[in-house]
């Protein structure tokens, strides 16, 4: 059983400094002649829900290149959701490819899979993991013998100074038992439960002399897996999936877990020292990628080839003002979905809206496709005031941003244990008179949302034939009006 022993933060201060100087940091390494050394060493850089952020990648590069400059063995990982989030790599004539091409000019060396890389559907994912000049993980997801998906349950790296690796990864899984993605494009995939499928490669601690799990199951999550594990048996997790910026040591159960925050606004630096008694010491350090100002000219080049688009960057709209958080933007959205399935009520989940503020002035294609890059269709169903009350109360268990917000109606939530909990749910006209709960209504939202809600009602709904983002770059190109939506409110927490 590995002794664990926690190394101390100068070791990566040092490297920092370094790394921002351009000097060398000095080597820790204690070999002396041929023999095995003392102490060796692992260097680990790892990022998390990158969520096609290429714009950053540049500088994300020169930060590769100065850290493998002092440490040549260093592995380049992802904690997954390398997918989704920006229309360059989302509308690209092959969905999904400029991430996967350039992670590759990056030379990654591994990623667990993500959510998020479901997105575009089973063939784009299998075509994904075949380009990739690196592996995917995860250990708790299975595909049909007829689909050749690059992706294995561990990977074991064995280093130049001889230590090995094992990498391990499992996902996080819904009230459905499948990850966060529409539920189409997993039919095909089974997936096991993460917690006990990590207790099946627990025997790699044994084959290795350092044993990672490369989690996209969310920091708290995390935190129950490693309490989980034997003591002394797992090294360190690395995660991915809730966006949590862990910028100081988070040890549980002796395992310490990182995670990155998202959108390349960080990259955890991971130092190992591997004793010859099998301790092992760790220390991290947060790096900052996106507000750094160096950049790799050789990446940048790359970037800015698939930023070379007209299409996406032709404005459609003006916005008179700021957009100022994620519910502003989805009251727009809803407003939008509305007008174009000539609806009475239109609802957005909160996860459905993928930035948190806009600026006001030219709105592109691209802003649009920055807001909703699923490609989800439009769906429509008739209920009831009270249908529709059981069909809102029950996407609050379903998704974990809870809210939705509509247009066409006011949404009062009591809730309680830090909003995780339901007590209570009143529907209101836009005047503020109760809904009548007896009266019928054509509800618009879309398809993914319709897919995830499942009780038994009259009308079980259909899909229209274009997607959320057509009809509202539709709806702008035919003049509709973007207006000030800080003066509107129709969501209302325990308020």
């Amino acid at each position: 059983m590995k002794m664990i022993k926690t190394i101390l933060s100068l070791l990566v201060v040092t490297v920092l400094a370094s790394c921002s100087t351009g000097q060398q940091a000095p080597e820790h390494t204690a070999t002396t002649g041929v023999e095995t050394p003392v102490v060796r060493e692992v260097t680990i850089l790892a990022v998390n829900d990158m969520h096609a952020n290429i714009d950053d990648l540049p500088k994300l590069a020169y930060i590769v290149d100065e850290l493998r400059a002092q440490y040549p063995d260093m592995l380049l990982v992802s904690a997954g959701d390398h997918q989704t989030g920006n229309p360059m790599n989302d509308q690209y004539e092959e969905k999904g490819r400029p991430i996967i091409d350039l992670m590759n000019a990056l030379k990654f060396d591994l990623s667990a899979v993500g959510n998020h890389e479901f997105d575009f559907g089973i063939e784009s994912f299998e075509k994904h993991t075949q380009l990739a000049n690196f592996d995917h993980i995860s250990a708790n997801v299975s595909w049909p013998k007829n689909r050749r998906l690059n992706i294995k349950p561990y990977k074991s790296f064995t280093l130049e100074n001889g230590l090995t690796l094992a990498f391990v990864s499992v996902i996080d899984l819904n009230e459905r038992n499948q990850p966060d993605a529409h539920p189409d494009h997993l039919s095909e995939f089974k997936f096991s439960d993460p917690y006990k499928t990590a207790q099946h490669y627990l025997y790699l601690a044994d084959e290795s002399d350092v044993l990672i799990y490369m989690t996209h199951l969310g920091f708290e999550n995390d935190v129950i897996l490693a309490n989980s594990f034997p003591p002394g048996v797992v090294d360190l997790i690395i995660g991915g999936h809730s966006h949590t910026k862990v910028d100081t040591e988070q040890i549980h159960n002796g395992v310490l877990i990182t995670q990155a925050q998202n959108r390349l606004k960080y990259a955890t630096l991971i130092r190992l020292e591997v004793h010859a008694d099998g301790s092992v010491e760790r220390a991290m350090s947060l790096l900052p990628v996106a507000a750094s100002k160096n950049e790799q000219s050789a990446m940048r080049s790359l970037v800015d080839k698939y930023n070379q688009n007209p299409y996406m960057m032709e404005v459609i709209a003006k916005a008179p003002y700021d957009f100022r958080s994620r519910e502003e933007i989805a009251y727009w959205m809803a407003d939008a979905m509305k007008a174009t399935a000539q609806s009475d009520i239109a609802l957005v989940n909160r996860g459905g809206v993928r930035i948190d503020e806009l600026a006001a002035g030219d709105i592109t294609r691209k802003s649009i496709f920055s807001i909703d890059p699923f490609g989800n269709a439009l769906a429509t169903v008739n209920m009831t005031g009270h249908e529709l009350k059981r069909f809102i109360s029950d996407m609050f268990s379903q998704d974990d941003y809870r809210f939705m917000y509509p247009a066409g109606l006011l949404l009062k939530y009591t809730t309680a244990d830090n909003d995780s909990k339901l007590v209570n749910l009143e529907l209101f006209n836009e005047d503020g008179t109760p809904l009548d709960m007896d009266a019928t209504y054509r509800l618009v939202t879309s398809s993914y949302v319709l897919s995830i809600v499942k009780y038994d009602r009259k009308d079980p709904g259909q899909s229209l034939t274009i997607t959320s983002t057509e009809g509202w770059i539709d709806w702008l190109l035919s003049g509709a009006e973007v207006k000030n939506y800080q003066t509107v409110k129709r969501t209302f927490v325990n308020e």
